[in-house]
């Protein structure tokens, strides 16, 4: 009777390791399907954005979106779906990797993020921070500690002032020009040396953007309803061709790419790091 009690023991933990594995494998197969359909539906996605951004003849981006949703195109799908891609300013967070940054931007940048590890929560600071990209954060809709952390490393004494002239300036519609960012500095009394460092980490020149699909249906009961939503980040650069006087918008790779869900409103730029 022993014998046969632990010979059905062996059997149900070889059964149960055979199940294992096999569900193991199978959780494998899912992950590499969907990685490699999310890299190709990102490299088509790319694609499309690219080809958007040429026809707009050099014009700034923000000129061209939606000023409330940042809308930026519609594709038609073969089915009657529509796939609307929008684009969100996402370049209002700190650069956390100065690695390969020059020795200006490290001296304005590893400052800028002391300042703000002191003034926010660890949580915070992760939220409030970012791996790639420029060094310079948005002067637009960079949040009020990311400015005053960037206003302190441009000068512990007149940082601040500078930094809530430009939040109080965010509230206007009308985009923010450098001119604009310069005549604050002034009014805030930095020299022109200061003025040159604020210019490197606050920016108008915006590269890292926020790309969020929404999928709805065409037909039926779906029709026009939310199906799906993406976003992810990606960088895209004006450059001048040799043989044109015109700036050519690029896209580079997405840096992330994930699953939104459908029950949120909104997209914050944040949650798409």
């Amino acid at each position: 009777m022993p014998m046969v009690i632990l010979l059905m023991a062996v059997v149900g933990l070889t059964l149960g390791m055979v199940l294992n594995r096999h569900s193991a494998e199978q959780l494998l197969v899912t992950r590499q399907v969907n990685a490699y359909t999310e890299h190709h539906a990102g490299r088509g996605l790319q694609e499309a954005i690219g080809a958007w951004l040429r026809m707009q003849n050099g014009r700034e981006i923000s000129e061209v979106l939606d000023p409330d949703t940042g809308h930026a195109m519609d594709i038609l799908l073969q089915d009657g779906s529509i796939v609307s891609v929008s684009l969100i300013d996402a370049q209002g967070t700190l650069l956390s990797d100065l690695t390969n940054q020059g020795e200006a931007q490290i001296a304005i940048g590893e400052p800028a993020l002391e300042a703000l590890s002191e003034t926010v929560s660890a949580a915070a600071y992760q939220k409030l921070t970012r791996p790639y990209g420029p060094i310079g954060v948005s002067a637009k809709t960079s949040p009020i500690e990311v400015l005053r952390a960037a206003g302190l490393a441009v000068s512990a004494d007149r940082g601040l002032r500078l930094a809530d002239e430009i939040s109080l300036l965010q509230r206007s519609d009308d985009p923010i020009t450098r001119t604009e960012l310069v005549q604050i500095a002034t009014r805030a009394g930095l020299s022109s040396e200061q003025r040159g460092s604020m210019l490197r980490i606050i920016t108008t020149d915006i590269q890292i953007w926020g790309v969020v699909v929404e999928v709805r249906g065409g037909s039926g009961l779906s029709k026009g309803r939310l199906l799906k939503r993406y976003g992810g980040i990606t960088r895209i650069r004006t450059s001048t061709g040799r043989t044109t006087t015109s700036n050519v918008m690029e896209i580079g790779s997405f840096y992330t790419w994930k699953d939104l869900g459908i029950d949120s409103e909104t997209v914050d730029p944040t949650d798409l790091y």
